[in-house]
Parts: structure tokens; sequence; C-alpha cells
């Protein structure tokens, strides 16, 4: 569960030895995310910051709620994204939430998707999860494209169901069950 492989990237586990990794990327992507992202607090953007955010969501992994991972092409270091499936509940539920981003310069190159792809396999083939949500607002095009890509059932619509950039907005609900993916199945 430490790294997931990819055919071009390498998905590893948040820890906090990449915080220098992470606060660049968030650092080159901070105004490129602003109108789909929450307010951040000024240490967001710092390693030292990084590294407290990084040291929980490893803590969360090893208690199995949240599962982050930084993209990096394989061969270089640099993060390029990220993609992550939260609030994981078990039990009766086995459910999560997913939710991604991609480096401003490396969109449109499919790297979102492949990741997606990976994600959704640990998903419901490792953790054996029966059904992934995810919140997509409205004038998110480029994320209702992925929900489109992988067959994600929309729900309906969430009136100010999050806080982004300082402002409520709504967000379409969206849901993937486990007996609608085949492990086989290519995402094209």
């Amino acid at each position: 569960m430490y790294r997931l492989v990819t055919e071009r990237m390498y998905l590893t586990l948040a820890n906090p030895r990449m915080a220098a990794e992470v606060a660049d990327f968030n650092m080159r992507n901070r105004e490129a995310l602003m109108d789909v992202e929450p307010m951040r607090p000024s240490m967001f953007f710092t390693k030292k910051g990084q590294k407290a955010y990084l040291r929980m969501d490893y803590k969360d992994a090893m208690h199995c709620r949240e599962f982050r991972y930084y993209m990096t092409l394989k061969g270089e270091k640099k993060v390029i994204g990220t993609v992550c499936i939260g609030m994981i509940m078990f039990g009766s539920v086995k459910s999560c939430t997913l939710s991604y981003k991609v480096d401003k310069d490396y969109r449109n190159q499919g790297y979102c998707s492949e990741a997606v792809a990976e994600i959704i396999d640990f998903a419901f083939k490792t953790l054996e999860l029966h059904r992934i949500e995810a919140q997509v607002m409205p004038r998110n095009a480029k994320s209702l494209r992925i929900m489109k890509k992988f067959n994600f059932e929309n729900e309906g619509l969430s009136k100010q169901c999050l806080e982004i950039n300082g402002k409520w907005e709504d967000h379409y609900r969206f849901a993937l069950l486990n007996h609608k993916i085949s492990r086989w199945q290519k995402y094209d």
C-alpha cells in the first residue's frame, strides 16, 4: 500500500519525507487551484507546514481512514498531482470519497485518469469497498469528464456543499458502485 504503480507513474503514500516536494507542488499550483480548493493557511505552502500535514495523512493511512497518494513520473522526484480516497468506512457501509488534483503543467495528458483508475482498483480490490463517492462543482468541466469517463452516476445536486476559496459552492454528488466495474476494464 506504500506505493501504487501505473504505466507512467508511481503513486506514493503521503509521508513526512515528501514535505519539500509536496510544498513545491502546492506553491507551483497555488493560483491554478484556487478556484477549486478551500482557502489554505500560509503554512500549507511551506515545507514545515507540509511535514505536519503529511504526518497526519500518514497516520490516517495507518488507521485505514484515508489514503492520499502523490503522483510522480517514473524516474523523477517532482510531485505532479495527488489522488486520495478518504472518509473510509467499513462494516455495512464500505464506502469512501475520492479527490484528486494535477499540476497545471501536466493537465490534459491523462495523468489524472491514470491515477484515478489505480485508486479505484485499490479501493475496490484491495480494500474491498462497495461505493466510491465524489463531489464536483457544476462549473468544473475537467472533473465532470473524469466522472463520465469512469461511469460515476450523478445522484443529484448538494446545495452549498463545500466551502471553496471562501465561498459555499454547490456540488454534484457522484457515486461508483463496485459491481459496475471490472479490474480488467480499461478506462478509455
